[in-house]
C-alpha cells in the first residue's frame, strides 16, 4: 500500500492511495489513528485491512486538489548517512569503514510540491536526491540480516544542501608550532598530511543550517510499504532539472547497503516507530546532461525549473524552488 498525509477542504489528514489513483482519508474508513505515524506505531490488522479495502474500491479525494504534506510529519529524527556512494568513496583519501550519519530536524521536512526557499547569500544549494527508510519498529542494536524486518516501508527524499552554509559554519583551528594538534590532532591520523604545518590545522565543520535549514527536506509523495519492495538496494534513482536528466543512479551503487546502514545505526542510537533514515546520494551524471558533479546543480540558479526525483517502485517527488533576495 501508499501510504500518504495531505490537505483537503483546509484540512489536514492522511490515508491510502487508492488502486484507481484517488487519495481514500483513513477516517472514512471507520475508526483510525490520528496520523501515519500513529498508525504505524499500533500496526492494529484490523486498521490495516480496512485501509486496503478501501484503497481497492477507490472513489477517494482527486491528488490534484490536495496540498501534500510530508506523509510522516513528526518523526523522532530524520537521519542521513554522508558520502553514501561509489562514487564519492572513491575521491576519498581514506574512504569510511562504516555509514557516517548527520541529522536533519524534522521541521526541515516540506511535502511534494511545496517549494524549497534559498537565499542569494546562502551560496551555492543543490539537490541530494535520496532513498528514505521509514522505521517500523523499534530498533536497537539490531543484526544487519535482521534489519529489513524493522522498515515500515520507502519513500522519497531531497536532501538540499548548501556548501554555501557549509563553508561559514567551518573554522580551521591552527595549533601552535611544535604540538601537530595536541590530543586532539592525534586522533586525525587518517588526514593526508602534507607537511608540518598543515599537521597543525584540525578543520570543525557544523551541518545544522547546511542541511537542516527550513524547506531543505522534500519527501514524498507517499510511503510505499515494504512488501511492494523486495530489494530496497536494486533500485534505479533519476534525477531531473525540470524535463532534462542529470543524476541517473542505483541505490546498488550505494558503498553501505541499507541493511548496512540501519544495524550501524541501531548499535548507538535507537530507532523509532517513523523515523526516517535517508540512505545517501545519487550522483552518476546523465549522459549529455548538464552537470557533472552534484554539487554544479546550484538551485539559485534554475530559473523556475523544478527539480523531480523518480526512484524505481514509488514514483515521483517533484519541488518547485523560490529564490528570496537577502535579508
Amino acid at each position: 500500500m501508499r501510504y500518504s498525509s495531505f490537505i483537503v477542504d483546509g484540512r489536514a489528514t492522511w490515508g491510502v492511495v487508492a488502486t484507481d489513483g484517488t487519495l481514500v482519508e483513513a477516517s472514512a474508513t471507520g475508526a483510525a489513528p490520528a496520523s501515519v505515524e500513529d498508525h504505524i506505531e499500533t500496526m492494529s490488522v484490523d486498521v490495516t485491512d480496512r485501509l486496503r479495502a478501501a484503497a481497492e474500491r477507490g472513489g477517494g479525494v482527486d491528488p490534484s486538489t490536495v496540498e501534500w504534506l510530508p506523509p510522516v510529519r513528526r518523526p523522532s529524527k530524520i537521519l542521513g548517512v554522508a558520502i553514501n556512494n561509489m562514487i564519492g568513496q572513491r575521491l576519498a583519501f581514506r574512504p569510511f569503514a562504516n555509514p557516517a550519519f548527520f541529522f536533519k530536524p524534522p521541521s526541515s521536512l516540506v511535502g511534494h510540491g511545496q517549494p524549497v526557499v534559498v537565499h542569494e547569500s546562502w551560496g551555492v544549494t543543490h539537490p541530494e536526491p535520496e532513498l528514505a527508510v521509514v522505521i517500523g519498529r523499534r530498533a536497537k542494536d539490531v543484526a544487519e540480516a535482521d534489519a529489513l524486518a524493522h522498515v515500515f516501508g520507502y519513500t522519497i527524499i531531497n536532501d538540499v544542501t548548501s556548501p554555501g552554509l557549509k563553508a561559514e559554519d567551518s573554522i580551521e583551528l591552527v595549533s601552535p608550532p611544535g604540538t601537530r594538534g595536541g590530543a586532539y590532532g592525534r586522533l586525525l591520523g587518517w588526514r593526508n598530511v602534507r607537511d608540518d604545518d598543515h599537521a597543525r590545522s584540525n578543520y570543525l565543520t557544523y551541518h545544522a543550517r547546511s542541511k537542516g535549514t527550513d524547506t531543505f527536506g522534500p519527501i514524498g509523495p507517499w510511503i510505499v510499504t515494504a512488501d511492494e519492495i523486495p530489494d530496497p538496494n536494486q533500485l534505479g534513482v533519476n534525477s531531473f532539472d525540470g524535463d532534462t536528466a542529470v543524476f541517473v543512479d542505483s541505490t546498488a551503487n550505494l558503498m553501505f547497503s541499507v541493511q548496512r546502514v540501519i544495524a550501524h545505526a541501531s548499535a548507538y542510537m535507537t530507532l523509532l516507530p517513523g523515523d526516517i533514515v535517508h540512505c545517501g546520494t545519487s550522483m552518476r551524471p546523465a549522459e549529455g546532461g548538464p552537470f557533472r558533479g552534484i554539487t554544479d546543480w546550484d538551485i539559485r540558479r534554475v530559473d523556475g525549473r523544478p527539480m523531480r526525483i523518480e526512484i524505481d517502485g514509488i514514483g515521483a517527488l517533484a519541488n518547485p524552488v523560490v529564490v528570496e533576495s537577502d535579508r
